[in-house]
């Protein structure tokens, strides 16, 4: 009888053990999901609902899989009506044997935007011209969303830009009384309404500045250009705050507006600094296979004389390149214009040619916007030896003007975008210069994504200079091309002019690049790219080269690093790129 029991209980284990669903097979509970849904909804659901989120948990248990389940329609159905589904249908289905979850969603039709209306009141009834102008950016903002497809971020950013809007002139206390998006659930439409309260309009107070212990408040009080009184502008204080946060003598600025609540509306200017050390110390190590081995050290002192003048020197010293240079530079008044005064010293022993040159000069510089204007007018003069023999000694008294736009939508690490710069200089002999000259030159990079990740980096540069003959032109006034950024799979400044057993530079340039980067993997990103162009005595002698290759780049923690593996077509060689630097 015992035996017949114990026989009964091992069978009964047995059959149980072959019934059991695939979750009981193994301590740790897994899940598969099946998701059947239009592609317009895939991403939201598999980024938000929580059985995706729980899938890898380890304490995870059939009944909490059980219980999502019976949830999961609705909270599914909710987040695909931010989206303008508000018909969706959803199910969500477990297969025991496999564990295995399957969701079907049936989008239904999405609604879309119609009508918008916003409403003003307040102080700004009283303001026709105001009135007016927000009135029609509101019906333009309208025309562009009306027929467009309703979502729920579409609806706040709606909200946003049109208290916004009205806050950025003249009445900063401006809010919303009332808003609401009403759904039309047969028609299928979205109507959107406003009710906004502009409050009073503000004026200007005077500012004060707060921070200062180390700098002159002259320093800044030079900088702040809105005149007391004067209509509020929410742009005009962006202006001042990131026109001190340029500066070198702050680490941070701020600048902001108390706003009264009765009357007279006078709202005063407050600016908040945090200065930083009067010294400053930086070093630097890298390699690049243009110049070799790099170091470099660099001072700064942020109040020379006790008058915010920034005084920097700077040494550079690399296998093939070393440098020197010292300058002050004076603080922007109120033309916006920054002046600096330099001296600097630059040795290279490039392809043949040793050459020394030294250089005093003034320039002045104003950006505003995404736009850069440079001038500088400097004297220069070289000392030229040629590995054939043969010495020069050419001088130039030079002026100088570049302009530069910027149109990036990240200025460390541009994915879209261009940049444009043109340069126009010279010289005239009977002005301390050996020769008369006249140099043109002109530069362009556009950025722009391919795909999801893919990035398309297209890059042009042009110029000459005019003269009737090279003899007694400084070298950094003529064109020499080769090396990494410029025509890679040829040594760095080795396409030019030979004379005397060395490549010296031409009156022309051109070079062309086009490269694609992928990402690889985290800050790695592959890159292929084909380079063309070079630089000669004139056009009919110019013959541009071709180089290709593949290279990689990284953003590491310390500084960007690049390689490439390059091939000059024409000179039938392989070289390699590559460059590096570490800041401290």
């Amino acid at each position: 009888m015992r035996l017949l029991t114990l026989l009964c209980a091992i069978s009964t284990a047995i059959s149980t053990t072959i019934a059991a669903p695939a979750w009981a097979e193994t301590e740790t509970f897994r899940y598969d999901i099946r998701l059947e849904a239009p592609s317009a909804a895939r991403d939201l659901l598999v980024k938000h609902l929580n059985i995706y989120k729980w899938q890898q948990k380890n304490r995870f248990t059939p009944e909490l899989l059980q219980r999502e389940l019976s949830a999961l329609p609705a909270a599914a159905s909710d987040l695909l009506a931010t989206e303008g589904y508000f018909d969706a249908k959803v199910e969500a289905t477990l297969n025991e044997d496999t564990a295995t979850v399957y969701i079907k969603v049936d989008l239904g039709e999405q609604t879309m935007v119609g009508n918008t209306s916003v409403v003003l009141q307040g102080a700004i009834v009283d303001d026709p011209e105001r009135y007016a102008t927000l009135m029609q950016r509101f019906s333009r903002r309208g025309d562009l969303l009306e027929d467009g497809p309703f979502s729920q971020s579409i609806w706040d950013d709606f909200k946003k830009r049109a208290l916004q809007t009205v806050q950025a002139r003249d009445y900063p206390a401006a809010s919303l009384l009332d808003s609401e998006a009403v759904i039309d659930p047969v028609r299928k439409e979205a109507q959107f309404n406003l009710l906004i309260d502009s409050g009073p309009a503000y004026v200007f107070g005077p500012a004060t500045i707060n921070g200062l212990s180390r700098y002159p408040e002259g320093l800044v009080q030079e900088r702040i250009k809105i005149a007391e009184g004067s209509r509020y502008s929410r742009s005009a204080l962006n202006e001042l705050q990131a026109d001190l946060q340029s500066m070198p003598h702050f680490a941070t600025a701020l600048v902001d507006v108390q706003l009264p609540q009765q009357a007279p509306y006078v709202a005063p200017i407050r600016v908040d600094v945090q200065e930083v050390p009067f010294k400053r110390w930086n070093g630097s190590l890298g390699y690049s296979t243009n110049t070799r081995f790099k170091s470099e050290a660099a001072y700064r002192y942020h109040d020379l004389f006790d008058k915010g003048w920034v005084f920097d020197g700077r040494v550079r010293l690399e296998q093939l390149e070393q440098a020197a240079e010292a300058s002050v530079t004076f603080p922007r008044g109120a033309s916006n214009w920054e002046h600096r005064v330099w001296g600097s010293v630059l040795a290279q022993d490039l392809q043949g040619l040793n050459s020394h040159l030294y250089k005093t000069g003034i320039s002045r510089v104003q950006k505003k916007d995404e736009i850069e204007r440079f001038f500088a007018l400097q004297y220069q003069i070289e000392s030229r030896k040629f590995d054939g023999g043969g010495e020069e000694y050419p001088q130039s008294f030079t002026l100088n003007h570049v302009w530069t736009q910027r149109k990036l939508d990240n200025p460390n690490n541009p994915r879209n975008g261009y940049l444009l710069q043109l340069e126009a200089g010279g010289a005239l002999k009977q002005i301390l210069s050996d020769a008369s000259f006249l140099r043109l030159y002109g530069r362009g990079v556009y950025y722009s994504r391919i795909g999801q990740q893919g990035q398309f980096i297209g890059q042009a540069s042009v110029g000459q200079t005019f003269s009737g003959s090279p003899a007694g032109i400084t070298s950094d006034w003529l064109f020499r091309a080769g090396g990494a950024g410029s025509v890679r799979g040829y040594d760095y400044q080795s396409l030019g002019v030979q004379s005397n057993g060395s490549t010296v530079g031409g009156r022309v340039l051109a070079t062309a690049s086009l490269e694609y980067q992928h990402p690889v993997i985290r800050d790695w990103r592959a890159a292929a790219f084909v380079d063309y162009g070079g630089a000669g005595a004139d056009w009919q002698s110019l013959q541009p080269v071709t180089g290709l290759g593949l290279g990689a780049r990284w953003n590491s923690p310390v500084g960007q690093v690049g390689m490439d593996l390059a091939y000059g077509v024409d000179y039938q060689q392989i070289r390699f790129h590559f460059a590096m630097g570490l800041a401290f």
